[in-house]
């Protein structure tokens, strides 16, 4: 998001200033994974979406932490030194307004002021930023999503919220009623918004089409309690077999709620009104 945004382009800078590296440290699994497996926990961003927003962003080195019982009962100064001092050899370290690190989150902004002065390493510690009068989060943008805010939840990422999924064959009624889609096998981990008909921007081998997608239960032909959602992507100018290709799908409007209709033809009429609509939606 825009917080974590800012922070990295303060490392960036930093790093061009000081003829220094800029690196980022961060953990796999998610620490909510391991310590309270019982609880569904679903990213925002997956390993290789987040690797590729930080290249894009100027970080060169990212280093991944396996998250363990071992790692979480290190107390803050040997995470310190283990991980800042003996694994990055870092001369600054920036991080967040609300950064704990060890055991049971013991060290804070203030323990790691300490331990940069103790070992002779610069500190940096990055306000918070805030959107339309929102302390940007994680759980923010995570509650914005869930109830279908795209716009706060693109103001809070900086960007469309986007997913990246596998085309996978379907049961064929969408081509079967003149609305062909491709239908994408989604990461489990992945945090997906409010069901219902969405404005996309679809890119595929670096070509962008602007696409309607219905991220559902298909109410009209299936029972909902026994499903997961699934993501049917309806191309306005472009049909051509995409099986097992891989395309990302960025949610810019939201168009209606999904609905169970009377009938196919009820459902067919309501989709060439979404295709109207997306079709007159100018993209910025």
């Amino acid at each position: 998001h825009v917080g974590h945004r800012a922070l990295l382009e303060s490392v960036v800078q930093r790093a061009s200033e000081s003829r220094l590296t800029p690196a980022l440290l961060t953990f796999f699994p998610h620490p909510v994974e391991v310590l309270r497996p019982d609880v569904p926990f679903h990213r925002l961003t997956t390993a290789s979406e987040k690797l590729s927003l930080l290249e894009k962003l100027g970080i060169e080195l990212v280093l991944v932490a396996p998250f363990d019982a071992r790692l979480s009962a290190m107390q803050p100064a040997e995470f310190f030194e283990t991980f800042i001092v003996k694994g990055m050899s870092a001369r600054a370290v920036h991080v967040g307004f609300n950064f704990h690190f060890g055991k049971g989150r013991a060290g804070d902004t203030a323990a790691m002021e300490v331990l940069c002065k103790n070992w002779g390493v610069s500190l940096q510690v990055q306000a918070p930023v805030e959107v339309g009068g929102v302390r940007c989060s994680s759980s923010a943008v995570r509650e914005a999503l869930t109830r279908g805010d795209l716009e706060h939840a693109s103001q809070l990422l900086g960007r469309p919220y986007s997913v990246t999924g596998q085309v996978v064959k379907g049961e064929g009624r969408g081509r079967k009623i003149g609305f062909p889609t491709a239908n994408l096998r989604l990461p489990a981990e992945k945090l997906l918004p409010k069901t219902g008909v969405y404005l996309t921007r679809a890119t595929w081998q670096r070509q962008e089409f602007k696409a309607v997608a219905n991220l559902g239960l298909r109410p009209t032909f299936q029972t909902p309690q026994t499903l997961a959602p699934v993501l049917e992507v309806h191309f306005l100018d472009f049909n051509a077999s995409l099986y097992d290709e891989f395309v990302e799908i960025e949610f810019l409007q939201r168009i209606r709620n999904e609905e169970k209709f009377e009938s196919v033809d009820a459902l067919k009429k309501q989709i060439a009104k979404d295709v109207a609509w997306a079709r007159d939606y100018q993209l910025s």
